[in-house]
C-alpha cells in the first residue's frame, strides 16, 4: 500500500536489500508481543498501532502457515514427494515457517510460530533494542538488519520469494503435481487482503511515503516478471527430458479438451501444441509500458518474444535470452517503475488496455483472467482517487471478480462481458 520513489528514471536500479533471514539471530515473535510494544490494545498518541502482534495472531493467515502443515492434505503432499513429516521437512518449512538454522534461533524462537515477525521484518538480534528506542533514519534500520518492507520493490521481492518461488523457496511442478495449490500473487491486492498492522496516516506518509496503489501494482508486475525470468535463466541444462515446468503456464496444458482446444493469436509466437511460459507478468508489464513509455514497450516485447522463441530451441539459448531480458528490466524498467508517478491519463489508458484483453484470446487463459481482475480493481480505485466511483462502474468491477471466483467454472465469455462493461463505464466516468 505504500510507495517511496527510489531512483531516477534512466539510472541503474540499486541492489535490493539483503533477504531478511540472513546471518543474525531470530529472537521469536514473543519478543515483539509485550503489551507496551506490539502486543497491546491500540493506544492513542503513538505513531504505531501497538496491536500488531494480536492482529497477526488472530487474523493473519501467515500465523497459521505452520499449522497448515499438520493437515491431512499437507501430509498427503509430503508423502507423494517422499519428504517425510511435513512439519519438519525443509521443503515445506522454507515457506510455511521462519525456518532459520538452529544456531540463529534465540531462546524464545519457535518454528511453530509460522511466518512470524522476523520472517518479513528481518532477524531482530541487532535491531530489537534500537527499534524500541526509535531510529533516527531508515539507513540505520537497514544497517541493523531491519528489512525495508516500506519500499515497494523490496516488499515485492520478499512476498514473491514464497508466492512465486525462487532458488531458496523452490516451487516446482513436482510439488504442484503432488497436490500443492498453484500459486497466485499481486502485490497491491494481497496487501489489501492481509490484515493491516500499520496506520497509513499523515505521520506514516511523512516517515515512509504516501500510499500509491497504482505504483504498487506496477512494481509488483515488474518484479514478478523478473522472478519468472530469473527462474528460467537459472534452470539447469542437466539433460532431463522436460524442463522445470513450474515456469510454464499451467493453462497451456491443463484445460478442457472439448473444442476449441487451442486459439491462435496469443502473442507469444509459439505454434499449437507448444507450452508457453507463465508470462502473465511479462504481458501486463508490456501494457503498463504502452501507457507510460511506448518505445520501451517495443523493446520489452522484442525481448519477451525472443525468450518465447528460445523455448523452442536449446536450454542454453533460453537461459541466455531470459538473462538478456533481465538486463533490460534492471537497466530500464526497474528505475522507471520506481520513479514514475502514474498520471490519471496513463491509468485510464492502462485500464482500457486491460479491458481490451477481454476482446482477444488471452482472456481464455485463467491466469491472465485472474490478474486482469486484480489489476482492474486496483487501477480503477487508483483512477478514481479519493472520489467515489459511479455505481455501474463498481458493479462492472465486481462482475470481473465474480468471473474468476472458481477456476473449475471459469467461462471466458462471462469475463469478456464484464471487461467490456468496465470499458464502457470508464469511458463514461473518465471521458
Amino acid at each position: 500500500m505504500l510507495s517511496v520513489p527510489l531512483g531516477a528514471a534512466g539510472a541503474a536500479a540499486p541492489a535490493p536489500a539483503e533477504p531478511p533471514r540472513a546471518h543474525d539471530a531470530h529472537l521469536g515473535v514473543a519478543t515483539c508481543a509485550g503489551s507496551a510494544c506490539h502486543g497491546g490494545a491500540k493506544l492513542s498518541g503513538t505513531h504505531i498501532r501497538q496491536d500488531e502482534y494480536l492482529t497477526w495472531q488472530r487474523q493473519d493467515r501467515h500465523a497459521q502457515a505452520y499449522a497448515t502443515l499438520r493437515s491431512e492434505a499437507s501430509r498427503r503432499i509430503a508423502a507423494n514427494l517422499a519428504l517425510g513429516e511435513p512439519t519438519t521437512a525443509p521443503a515445506c518449512l522454507t515457506c510455511h515457517a521462519d525456518d532459520v538454522p538452529g544456531a540463529q534461533r534465540g531462546a524464545r524462537f519457535q518454528v511453530s510460530d509460522g511466518v512470524g515477525c522476523e520472517a518479513c521484518h528481518g532477524a531482530a538480534e541487532r535491531w530489537l533494542a534500537p527499534h524500541a528506542r526509535g531510529y533516527a533514519s531508515h539507513r540505520d534500520r537497514i544497517k541493523d538488519g531491519l528489512y525495508p518492507t516500506w519500499q515497494p520493490r523490496e516488499r515485492a521481492q520478499l512476498c514473491l520469494a514464497c508466492h512465486q518461488g525462487d532458488a531458496a523457496h523452490p516451487m516446482t511442478h513436482a510439488i504442484m503435481g503432488a497436490g500443492h495449490p498453484p500459486l497466485l500473487f499481486e502485490l497491491d491486492t494481497f496487501m489489501l487482503l492481509q490484515p493491516m498492522h500499520a496506520e497509513f496516516d499523515a505521520d506514516y506518509a511523512q516517515r515512509k511515503g504516501a500510499p500509491d496503489d497504482a505504483r504498487n501494482w506496477t512494481v509488483g508486475q515488474v518484479m514478478a516478471a523478473r522472478g519468472l525470468l530469473a527462474g528460467v535463466a537459472a534452470a539447469g541444462g542437466d539433460g532431463a527430458l522436460f524442463p522445470e515446468l513450474a515456469w510454464f503456464d499451467c493453462n497451456a496444458c491443463h484445460h478442457a479438451m472439448q473444442p476449441p482446444r487451442w486459439q491462435a493469436g496469443i502473442d507469444t509466437g509459439l505454434p499449437p501444441g507448444r507450452p508457453r511460459l507463465a508470462d502473465a507478468a511479462l504481458y501486463f508489464t508490456a501494457l503498463w509500458l504502452d501507457a507510460v513509455a511506448p518505445p520501451l514497450a517495443a523493446q520489452w516485447r522484442e525481448a519477451v518474444t525472443a525468450v518465447h522463441a528460445a523455448s523452442l530451441r536449446t536450454p542454453a539459448d533460453l537461459r541466455a535470452r531470459a538473462q538478456a531480458a533481465i538486463e533490460l528490466l534492471d537497466a530500464s524498467l526497474l528505475p522507471l517503475v520506481q520513479s514514475h508517478a502514474n498520471t490519471p491519463a496513463e491509468l485510464r489508458k492502462l485500464v482500457l488496455a486491460i479491458a481490451d484483453t477481454g476482446a482477444g484470446p488471452r482472456i481464455a487463459d485463467f491466469s491472465v483472467a485472474e490478474q486482469s481482475s486484480m489489476a482492474t480493481g486496483v487501477l480503477v480505485t487508483a483512477l478514481q482517487g479519493s472520489g467515489k466511483a459511479p455505481k455501474k462502474l463498481n458493479e462492472a468491477v465486481d462482475a470481473v471478480y465474480a468471473a474468476v471466483a472458481k477456476r473449475e467454472a471459469y467461462e471466458p465469455a462471462a469475463m469478456r462481458r464484464a471487461l467490456n462493461q468496465v470499458r464502457e463505464e470508464i469511458a463514461k466516468a473518465f471521458p
